[in-house]
């Protein structure tokens, strides 16, 4: 027996829900017309690290808002290895460029986005396979989370970023190889070196995936004390935790000069003055010049009006004192402000794709185009559901008290461990109706809540295995008692 066959006699229900995923992504993504996202601005911090660039320089050609696929390269450039705004997407591009290059014996200068896709791809694949075989997991419970994946993370509203150098692609690999590769730990009674090992790497990916998964590191390091506490490999765990800590710092001090002031700039005048009814008071508030209302709504790109954000005046009034600590205390102190804020993301998130011509190379838009917007399609049935704070607080209740009496009272280390990440993935989802709020305010609000959505979809998938599992508990226990009263 080979080693395929082997396999997929093993792990039957495994290698179909693999197979339906990897051909809903190869549909989606390699084959004409493929799906993707277009350049906002951002792909240039992605593209230096594959040496990749546009092949016209004119702005129209660049910034069509039609999906681009043919890029030009620099080989040179794959070996630059830490750089300004470094993530840890710079690695699956780099991985693709490299792939790119050797299937073209190193002759080839145009790259192909699909290379990237490919690459996230498989990482995708990697993770969905590592959760949907955890052996806790029945083989309906594995069914249920498999369909569950399929119909939800594959939907073009996920996927599309896969071609694109946006750095929602890597949150959605490395989040999902984060949760697996610490299912394949947990559920172990003795777990390798290597099963800690791509754990730390994968949650070291995930933080650094994006500069707004760092605040994460706080809560992802509970994760590793707990660890530290339970096995054995200390000396391992201890290294490791350092390892990603040193990974996140590098991450952390690249970001560019410009990119923190366009944050901070963000954070105050589209944030905290957004809808004030006491603009220049709530500057005072914050140590600032009650004359910097001007700025109010007026954009960072904006140098229009005399009204320059990056002018003299600014760098010396404005930069240097105010900070994101600043803006957080800000909203502790006015917690209507707060509550105000958390209701602009409930009605903001969950503003995901349905396929448009954007998301095409221009021509190439159809509507007979085979693809899975189940994800959108719900989002687009039931608005009031997904915008609704209440319905968020209430399930994010349920979730994190289930989740607490779970982790104190089993006796199963692997369970409490289990409750643990996934209090980790709650953590992560409802901090985001504040964090992008106080780190960008309301620039590009919709994008910055992407963690929000996956998060609560991860969640969501989680409270439909629970719910499922304790019906099918239940069926069991009366077919028990059943049993033994025909007797």
């Amino acid at each position: 027996m080979n080693f395929v066959t082997k396999i997929t006699k093993n792990h039957i229900i495994n290698t179909i829900i693999i197979a339906i995923a990897a051909i809903i992504l190869l549909v989606s993504l390699s084959i004409n017309p493929i799906i993707g996202k277009h350049d906002n601005g951002d792909f240039g911090r992605l593209m230096i690290y594959g040496g990749i660039d546009n092949l016209s320089n004119a702005y129209k050609d660049i910034y069509d808002g039609f999906l681009h696929i043919k890029y030009s390269t620099n080989p040179l450039n794959v070996l630059l290895l830490f750089y300004n705004d470094w993530t840890s997407c710079s690695i699956p591009v780099k991985i693709s460029v490299i792939l790119f290059l050797i299937l073209h014996k190193f002759t080839g200068n145009l790259f192909d986005i699909r290379y990237l896709s490919f690459v996230y791809s498989i990482l995708f694949l990697m993770g969905l396979y590592l959760i949907i075989n955890f052996k806790k997991l029945s083989t309906s419970l594995k069914i249920i989370c498999g369909s569950y994946m399929i119909l939800f993370f594959t939907s073009t509203c996920y996927v599309e970023y896969f071609n694109s150098f946006f750095e929602e692609a890597g949150t959605i690999v490395f989040f999902l190889l984060c949760i697996g590769t610490y299912l394949n730990l947990i559920e172990k009674s003795k777990p390798q070196k290597r099963d800690f090992v791509y754990f730390f790497v994968a949650s070291a990916f995930f933080l650094t995936a994006k500069a707004q998964n760092l605040p994460m590191v706080p809560f992802m390091l509970i994760i590793y004390l707990s660890l530290y506490l339970v096995y054995n490999k200390k000396k391992l765990i201890l290294i490791s935790s350092i390892f990603v800590i040193f990974l996140c710092i590098i991450s952390y001090f690249s970001l560019t000069k410009v990119m923190n002031e366009n944050n901070i700039y963000q954070s105050v005048f589209s944030g905290v003055l957004r809808d004030s009814k006491t603009p220049t008071k709530d500057l005072t508030e914050l140590g600032l010049d009650k004359k910097l209302v001007v700025f109010k709504g007026h954009s960072f790109y904006n140098k229009n009006n005399g009204l320059d954000p990056l002018s003299n005046n600014m760098l010396k009034n404005f930069y240097p004192n105010i900070s994101n600590w600043k803006i957080l205390f800000f909203y502790l102190k006015h917690q209507d402000r707060m509550w105000q804020k958390i209701v602009d993301a409930s009605n903001s998130n969950y503003r995901l794709d349905k396929p448009y011509s954007g998301n095409f190379v221009k021509g190439q838009y159809s509507k007979n185009k085979h693809l899975n917007t189940f994800r959108s399609y719900l989002i687009s049935k039931f608005p009031y559901i997904h915008h609704n704070v209440y319905l968020f607080i209430i399930f994010s209740l349920i979730y994190f008290t289930t989740s607490v009496i779970y982790a104190i009272k089993s006796k199963d280390v692997s369970i409490k461990l289990l409750n643990l990440m996934l209090i980790f993935i709650l953590i992560t989802g409802s901090s985001q109706f504040i964090l992008p709020v106080i780190g960008a305010g309301h620039g590009d609000f919709s994008k910055h809540l992407f963690l929000l959505n996956f998060s609560y979809d991860i969640m969501f998938g989680v409270a439909l295995l629970w719910f499922s599992h304790i019906i099918s508990n239940i069926f069991l226990f009366h077919k028990h008692n059943n049993y033994f009263t025909n007797k």
